[in-house]
C-alpha cells in the first residue's frame, strides 16, 4: 500500500469518528428534548405521556434523573415494582441521593415493607447527619425512627449524641431516662429523671415518671407523693400523673384515696395499666365482681398480661 492510500485511510477513519461523535451528540440532545417533554407532562398532570417520553428519553440518554422521574410516576400510577426498579437504579448512579431514598421509602410504606422502609429513612438521616454533625434535630429524628422499630438502645445512642451538644436539654435527658426503662436499665432510668429534675424542677414528665417508679418499687413514698403531686401542678388533667397519684395511695394502703384517683384517671384516659390498677384496688376493698371487671377491660385492650391472666384464674 503506497503512501497515497495509507493517508486516504486514514482521513475515512478520522471522518466516521467524527460522524460516531456526532452520533452520540444527537442522541443526547434528542434524549434531553424527550426528557424535557416528560417533564413538562408531569407539571401538567399527564403522568402516563410523561412516562412514555421518559422511557424514549432512557434508550438514547441513560442519565440517572429519568430514572428518577420514571421511578417518581410509576409509583403515582401504582406500579411499584417497577417503581422500585427504577428507584435502585437511580441510587447505582448517586447511593446518596436523599429524594430516590425517600421515595423508595414512600413506595416500601405502601407495599408494608416497613423494615425495608425505615432502612432508607436511615441512609437519609445518615447523610444529613454526617454533611451537618452538629445539627441536633437529625439525631432527634433517627432516634425517634429507631424507638419505632424497638431499637431502644439505638435510640438511646442518638440521644446521648444530642446531650454531648446540649447537656441541658430536660426533654431529651427524660426521654433517654424513659428508654433505659424500656432496656430495663432502671438505675439509668432513674439517674436521667434525677437529672432532668434538678436542672428544672418543675419537668412534670420526669417527675411523674421517677414517683411512678418509686411505687412500682414501694420505696420512698412520700417522696412520691411530691414528685407527682407536683406533676399534677403542671398538667391538671394528665390520666397517666391521676393514675401514678393512685398508685402511690394504693402502695400506701389508703385504698379509698387511691379509688378516688383511679376513677378520675380512667375518666380522663383509657389505659390498660389504670383499668388493672383500678382492679388491683376494688380486690383489697374485697369488691371481686368489680375487680373482675376492670381486670377482664384490661385484658381487652392489651391481651397479652400473663400476670393479669394469673391474678383472673386466682379468684376463679
Amino acid at each position: 500500500m503506497g503512501i497515497a492510500a495509507v493517508s486516504m485511510m486514514t482521513v475515512i477513519v478520522g471522518l466516521a469518528g467524527s460522524a460516531l461523535a456526532m452520533s452520540e451528540q444527537d442522541q443526547k440532545a434528542r434524549g434531553l428534548a424527550l426528557y424535557t417533554m416528560g417533564v413538562v407532562y408531569d407539571l401538567q398532570g399527564m403522568t402516563e405521556q410523561a412516562i412514555a417520553e421518559f422511557e424514549k428519553s432512557a434508550e438514547l440518554h441513560d442519565h440517572f434523573a429519568v430514572h428518577l422521574r420514571l421511578g417518581a410516576d410509576y409509583a403515582r400510577i401504582g406500579l411499584l415494582d417497577k417503581s422500585v426498579e427504577e428507584l435502585q437504579y437511580v441510587l447505582k448512579f448517586d447511593a446518596g441521593n436523599a429524594q430516590a431514598r425517600y421515595l423508595l421509602a414512600l413506595v416500601y410504606s405502601t407495599r408494608r415493607e416497613f423494615d425495608k422502609a425505615a432502612a432508607e429513612y436511615e441512609a437519609i438521616l445518615q447523610s444529613f447527619s454526617e454533611a451537618d454533625p452538629e445539627n441536633i434535630e437529625i439525631y432527634g429524628y433517627l432516634a425517634q425512627l429507631y424507638y419505632s422499630q424497638k431499637e431502644y438502645q439505638k435510640a438511646a445512642d442518638q440521644f446521648s449524641v444530642i446531650l454531648s451538644f446540649d447537656p441541658t436539654n430536660t426533654d431529651v435527658i427524660f426521654l433517654l431516662g424513659s428508654l433505659y426503662l424500656d432496656l430495663g436499665e432502671r438505675d439509668k432510668a432513674i439517674e436521667m429523671f434525677k437529672r432532668a429534675i434538678k436542672i428544672d424542677p418543675t419537668h412534670d414528665g420526669a417527675l411523674n415518671s421517677l414517683g411512678y417508679i418509686y411505687a412500682e418499687d414501694g420505696t420512698n413514698l412520700d417522696e412520691a407523693l411530691s414528685f407527682v403531686e407536683r406533676a399534677l401542678e403542671a398538667d391538671p388533667g394528665n390520666g397517666a400523673y391521676l393514675d401514678s397519684l393512685g398508685w402511690i395511695y394504693y402502695k400506701k394502703g389508703n385504698f379509698e384515696k387511691a379509688l378516688q384517683y383511679l376513677q378520675e384517671a380512667d375518666n380522663n384516659l383509657k389505659d390498660p395499666v389504670i383499668y388493672e390498677h383500678l382492679g388491683d384496688v376494688y380486690f383489697k376493698m374485697k369488691a371481686v365482681d368489680e375487680a373482675r371487671k376492670y381486670w377482664d377491660l384490661s385484658l381487652e385492650m392489651q391481651p397479652d398480661q400473663e400476670s393479669l391472666r394469673q391474678k383472673i384464674k386466682q379468684i376463679k
